[in-house]
């Protein structure tokens, strides 16, 4: 046996152990739904590590049409993970008991041809034009946003699946795709195997820091600014009574410019300080306390909503009935009513650590009309 491929299989099998270590100590702190997704990563890119072994004999074993099962689920895995990072929560439809026997059936089916056939049939290569598109959604969830995320262990992880997605299934998808020799090169092996041990140790890394990091979000419930960060603080609460809020096109760089702070600084103060977790969160609340304002004044009854929307920064008045109704609980022209009616003001919810009025309607809801 050469020594390469000794050390693809040392990568290899420390790759699964980690897999199944980093499962086993994250289970306490998972969701239902994350510990489902956390195994079914696991378990497919462990089969994955099988199926592409660098041993001859190992190729042609009783077990490949399952290791190629498990395998063709990684990308779309993968894709679900990213997807539900981000919204931190399950689909809709998922919710439902015909979405679930739905998604279980295609999983079923799908697995059931490469148990059955393996690789020699044409379902094979639509696989992997589906799991290409997955690859592709995968790394649209990871990077769009990007800058507006305000969690530091939530960049990193989106970082980590982009290149995770880009650099590791898209290449191998291509060299199936292309039915390239290349694939089965020792070397080749081993520099996949090197890849994935070392993002598994990264990975690793995170975990192990997950405890101090979770102290971080419980100290962003307080209100008290520590003494470093108020010059900073005052600063920024000063361009907010100016209204810079309302420029449309305000970002996490032109706000850090304009307190002549680095961008990083600002995500800390935003995130840690004053508990937001991504920077159009923050934006939109001054934008919506502004239009509710705006909305409850009968000097303003006669201006057209669109109008408020635009002069609170928004660009459409799409995001601004969305973002509105999910504060509020209304649209934007019941609130108006029902405020200019003298309407009795009901409960107050919080948002974002700050107490706003929300009106009750027996209307149904609907989006806005102009």
């Amino acid at each position: 046996m050469s020594l390469v491929t000794l050390a693809d299989l040392f990568f290899r099998f420390s790759a699964m152990g980690l897999l199944v270590a980093l499962v086993l100590f994250n289970w306490p702190r998972f969701t239902s739904v994350e510990r489902l997704l956390s195994s079914a990563l696991a378990i497919s890119l462990g089969l994955f590590l099988l199926l592409t072994q660098p041993l001859p004999e190992w190729r042609f074993n009783p077990l490949r049409n399952l290791f190629l099962a498990g395998t063709e689920l990684l990308p779309l895995t993968l894709c679900a993970s990213a997807w539900y990072l981000l919204n931190q929560r399950v689909p809709r439809w998922l919710n439902r008991h015909w979405g679930r026997w739905l998604l279980g059936g295609c999983v079923l089916a799908s697995s059931s041809v490469f148990l059955l056939y393996g690789s020699n049939t044409h379902w094979h290569s639509v696989m992997h034009v589906i799991c290409a598109l997955a690859m592709g959604a995968t790394l649209f969830y990871c990077l769009a946003n990007f800058n507006d995320d305000l969690v530091n262990r939530r960049r990193q992880l989106r970082l980590l699946l982009a290149a995770f997605a880009l650099l590791h299934c898209l290449l191998l998808i291509g060299f199936e795709l292309s039915a390239s020799l290349i694939r089965r090169d020792p070397a080749f092996l081993l520099a996949n195997a090197g890849f994935i041990f070392i993002l598994l140790l990264f990975i690793t890394y995170l975990s192990s820091s997950n405890d101090r990091y979770a102290t971080d979000t419980t100290q962003t419930a307080s209100p008290a600014v520590p003494a470093k960060w108020q010059s900073t603080y005052q600063a920024l609460q000063t361009l907010l009574e100016q209204g810079i809020y309302r420029e449309p096109e305000l970002t996490i760089g032109t706000l850090a410019e304009r307190l002549t702070i680095p961008p990083h600084q600002l995500r800390m103060l935003i995130n840690q300080q004053l508990g937001f977790t991504n920077f159009s969160q923050f934006v939109n609340q001054h934008r919506l306390t502004y239009a509710a304002e705006q909305l409850r004044d009968v000097a303003q009854a006669r201006t057209a909503i669109l109008s408020i929307a635009y002069e609170a920064g928004f660009n459409s008045i799409g995001p601004f009935n969305r973002a509105f109704k999910q504060v509020y609980h209304l649209t934007p022209g019941e609130y108006r009513r029902q405020a200019l009616n003298h309407r009795p003001v009901g409960e107050r919810t919080e948002v974002a650590g700050k107490s706003v009025p929300v009106l009750h309607s027996d209307t149904n809801d609907r989006d806005e009309k102009l």
